[in-house]
């Protein structure tokens, strides 16, 4: 340990430089973002917009997150999931009434899978059953509550890294995933995903190819060295003003062709001071733009804390989606307590080892 302690000066220094390098590019785009012509993939020749926040009155914003909890036995696997829906009623700017879907306490859902899945298999189809769980309870909100923003905790499709093979055992639990954004798409709301801590690289890539290659100076080389080891959300940390947006650009996966779409779209958003901008996705059947200022005003309005830029309501649904480890522990010996310690239900060699 203290030969990784004498280490921390040199990579203390070694960060100060690359952090040093970013904030001078963002400075440099923060003067100029407003003067540039952006094109192709992106919808808005700016590089940034103002946003004003919505006064919230009369609307009713809801938002969705999941639980997972997720164990593999000797002969079987054991998920544990819960999507929760929690509507934000506000009136005059403040919150009048919170409703929760389908319960204030909401239980969750047991799956067993018997299936011989493969460890990178099984966390996969985890991951879809919380998905399709999600959004399926995301149309049925739309349905039932006709909120004025419903906002999602994740990209408006399926995460890439949950894209299974077609030969995985995890693929027809993919396509009903792909089955349940589609029908989101088709209900006719409001929705907008939130990335958090969004590792996306779209919108560096832009700003070399349409601003630094049209910069004559020595310096553009070195400056497209510092775009191609940052993300997104570093550089518009020192770009983007509280309350701005960047312009909005077509999202691009391997997952739009799975579904046969090419209507999602991206803005990064500073909603707070001292935070990092938050991505956000969006569906939209035509005219992004309009759609993005419909979105953006309502969810700076539910971003009130000046360090943590994220909405609100999603940070309640968090809370209420969230699941203990021992949650499925406990199931687990239950289960054992009725049908014995049979092979199927013994504990993997690795979680009970006696030293």
């Amino acid at each position: 340990m203290h030969e990784l302690l004498t280490q921390l000066p040199e990579i203390a220094d070694k960060i100060k430089r690359i952090e040093s390098s970013r904030e001078k590019l963002g400075k440099f785009l923060k003067e100029i973002k407003n003067n540039v012509e952006l094109s192709g993939d992106v919808i808005e020749p700016r590089l940034a917009y103002k946003v004003v926040p919505d006064k919230l009155s009369n609307k009713k914003i809801g938002a969705i997150d999941g639980g997972l909890s997720q164990h593999s036995y000797h002969g079987l696997d054991m998920i544990l999931l819960r999507a929760v829906s929690v509507i934000f009623n506000y009136s005059d700017g403040k919150l009048q009434k919170v409703d929760y879907y389908p319960a204030t306490l909401t239980t969750p859902k047991l799956i067993l899978i018997s299936d011989p899945y493969s460890d990178q298999e099984f966390s996969i189809s985890s991951s879809l059953e919380r998905q399709k769980e999600e959004i399926e309870l995301a149309a049925k909100v739309i349905k039932q509550f006709s909120p004025d923003l419903l906002l999602l905790d994740g990209p408006v499709m399926p995460h890439i890294a949950d894209r299974p093979n077609k030969s995985s055992q995890a693929f027809k639990s993919y396509e009903k995933v792909l089955a349940s954004f589609k029908k989101l798409y088709n209900s006719k709301g409001l929705f907008a995903g939130c990335i958090e801590d969004s590792r996306a690289r779209a919108l560096c890539k832009i700003i070399a190819e349409q601003i630094l290659s049209k910069i004559k100076s020595p310096m553009t080389n070195e400056l497209e060295k510092i775009l191609a080891k940052t993300r997104d959300t570093n550089l518009l940390f020192y770009v983007l003003e509280k309350g701005e947006r960047t312009c909005i650009f077509k999202s691009k996966s391997s997952v739009l062709e799975d579904l046969k779409e090419d209507r999602i779209y991206s803005f990064y958003f500073k909603t707070a001071e001292y935070d990092r901008p938050v991505r956000i996705d969006f569906f939209a059947e035509s005219d992004p733009i309009a759609k993005a200022e419909q979105i953006a005003p309502l969810i700076l309005a539910t971003c009130w804390h000046s360090s943590y830029g994220f909405p609100a309501p999603l940070t309640e649904a968090d809370y209420r989606a969230k699941l203990q480890e021992q949650d499925v522990e406990s199931l687990h010996d239950q289960l054992v307590d009725r049908v014995g310690i049979t092979p199927s239900v013994m504990k993997l060699r690795r979680e009970q080892r006696p030293f």
